[in-house]
């Protein structure tokens, strides 16, 4: 019986600690961890149209409305990366500047954060020189 009884309470115990998680992300963090990384901070609200349907209007615009609408989801995700980029700028700044400098081949190096937030803003660039051409189409439409 006290077997029953034992396993009763194991079981009680473990369904209610399975209830809640085990880490606490809302916690403290040590910020003073060599390891710990800043959450990278998100740009603007949801996308008002997923990329499935931004080729597909892209390949069959031929509104105004169509245009402008592609050239707003352009000039968001050039946003987007825009920020990525600054994010990986600064954490290239705070390794170079850091207390310590571990391995300077690691793929961690503030070299290869800048390199990264190069091609985000080469990305960047792209999308916003589509948002700048979707715009004169816009402009080509209307005063037909």
């Amino acid at each position: 019986m006290k077997t029953f009884a034992a396993v009763g309470t194991f079981i009680m115990l473990a369904m209610g600690t399975l209830a809640e998680p085990a880490f606490s992300q809302n916690g403290p963090k040590n910020l003073m961890s060599p390891t710990y990384r800043a959450p990278i901070a998100q740009v603007a609200g949801p996308q008002e149209l997923p990329r499935k349907q931004v080729k597909r209007l892209a390949a069959t615009a031929e509104s105004a409305s169509d245009h402008l609408k592609l050239a707003k989801y352009f000039r968001g995700e050039a946003n987007s990366l825009e920020a990525r980029a600054t994010a990986y700028e600064k954490a290239a700044a705070d390794l170079r500047n850091g207390p310590m400098v571990k391995n300077l081949t690691a793929p961690s190096t503030p070299g290869r954060y800048e390199f990264i937030a190069k091609g985000f803003r080469d990305e960047a660039k792209s999308d916003r020189s589509q948002a700048a051409a979707h715009d004169e189409m816009a402009r080509e439409v209307a005063s037909l």
